[in-house]
């Protein structure tokens, strides 16, 4: 058939397809197709000529301790090497299943001494995990010399968000999701996860998740559900500066030593947040469910948040404390040119 020009949109209800035909065996080998749903397979290079604006996937954050190779910790030192002092940065990089790199920009929560112990992969790692697998991505940071040391740690990016983490209240739903496990919950008075506006860090807020009480977090606007004061579950949050944050108890729903916790916040498009927890299971799996008691809390459209991990000790101990596995979700995804 000769070569033909269309003026007009060319339409094809069960899709379109070009291929080539093989002349010894009068074989067709599809080389680039169109679904009827819009599906694009290409079977040889793309070449694009102009801008190509691409959408971020879905997944944002991805880790597990089994699975993905150890993640990276940029080197220690203000006034000394291996020495910081509270609310100095730093910065880490976690690797996912296939390779996939994920930014996390964290903050030292306490002085942080030459004695102490820079996050790192720790224990015997298994094939499989179990619930009380004692290995994992270790955040005790300066836990063994003194109290109320610890971390920030906001993933995907930085605090300020933008695309690469950044969370638009009316626009996306998300989800973070995490495994911990430490031998002695009573050593750490704040090991959770959260969604808070974007702002730069200010180390005044994990210690008043540390303290399990209302007052001032200090973010504008924040959601943090984990082990805090020492070892209840508890959910706090804050909404436009109120000056004093909610802290609510879950009652009967209480982290176990030895045993993994997994926390899991999910945000609705509508800026809705919703709880869930399991213990005693595989990191990552298990039949998850709300606390036993919940508290409503809901972000205002256009607030933009960003995920975030935290942790502090409560007393100087010689114990640890395994971040397991971490995810992170937002969707849709965020439309760049490059």
């Amino acid at each position: 058939m000769a070569n033909t020009t269309f003026k007009g949109t060319v339409r094809a209800e069960s899709g379109l397809k070009v291929s080539a035909q093989a002349a010894s065996t009068g074989v067709y080998t599809d080389k680039f197709t169109v679904s009827c749903a819009g599906a694009v397979c290409i079977a040889s290079t793309l070449a694009v000529g102009g801008a190509l604006t691409r959408l971020t996937p879905a997944t944002i954050f991805n880790y597990n301790y089994i699975t993905c190779a150890a993640p990276l910790v940029t080197n220690f030192g203000n006034s000394a090497d291996g020495v910081m002092a509270t609310e100095d940065k730093f910065g880490m990089l976690f690797f996912g299943p296939n390779n996939e790199m994920y930014p996390a920009t964290a903050l030292s929560i306490g002085a942080y001494t030459v004695a102490g112990k820079t996050p790192q992969l720790d224990g015997t790692v298994p094939a499989t995990d179990t619930a009380t697998t004692q290995a994992g991505f270790d955040l005790q940071m300066d836990t063994e010399t003194a109290a109320a040391t610890g971390l920030e740690v906001v993933l995907a990016g930085g605090p300020l968000g933008g695309n690469a983490n950044g969370i638009t209240i009316g626009t996306h739903a998300a989800t973070i999701d995490a495994t911990f496990n430490t031998p002695d919950w009573t050593d750490f008075d704040a090991c959770g996860i959260g969604f808070r506006k974007v702002e730069d860090f200010n180390d005044g807020h994990v210690p008043i998740l540390d303290g399990a009480a209302a007052a001032d977090a200090i973010y504008t606007d924040f959601a943090a559900f984990g082990a805090m004061g020492d070892t209840n579950l508890e959910i706090m949050t804050d909404l436009n500066n109120s000056g004093t944050s909610t802290s609510t108890d879950c009652g009967a729903s209480v982290p176990v030593d030895g045993q993994n916790l997994r926390l899991k916040i999910l945000i609705s498009s509508a800026g809705v947040v919703t709880y869930q927890f399991v213990v005693n299971a595989v990191a990552g799996a298990g039949t998850l469910a709300a606390p036993a008691t919940t508290a409503a809390f809901t972000f205002d459209d256009g607030d933009e948040v960003v995920p975030y991990i935290f942790t502090s000790s409560d007393t100087a101990a010689a114990d640890v404390l395994w971040l397991k596995d971490v995810t992170v979700y937002r969707t849709p995804g965020v439309s760049y040119t490059n």
